[in-house]
């Protein structure tokens, strides 16, 4: 049964590599993920911001520079 040992052999190079991809796909998508969550925080930031512009203007609140 020689084809045994050939199949281990065969796994034992396939594993490492598959998993090594994977983990890097991972780590891409992990990256990708934050990069769009600190998008959104900063778009919320401003968002946030602008409308309290809009509130202190409104009220005749002139804003100090915190």
């Amino acid at each position: 049964m020689a084809i045994r040992p050939l199949v281990q052999a065969l796994l034992m190079t396939a594993l490492p590599a598959g998993g090594q991809r994977t983990a890097r796909r991972n780590a891409w998508a992990g990256m990708v993920s934050d990069a769009a969550r600190s998008r959104a925080r900063r778009e919320a930031e401003a968002a946030l911001a602008a409308a309290h512009e809009i509130a202190a203007a409104r009220a005749g609140v002139r804003r100090t520079g915190t």
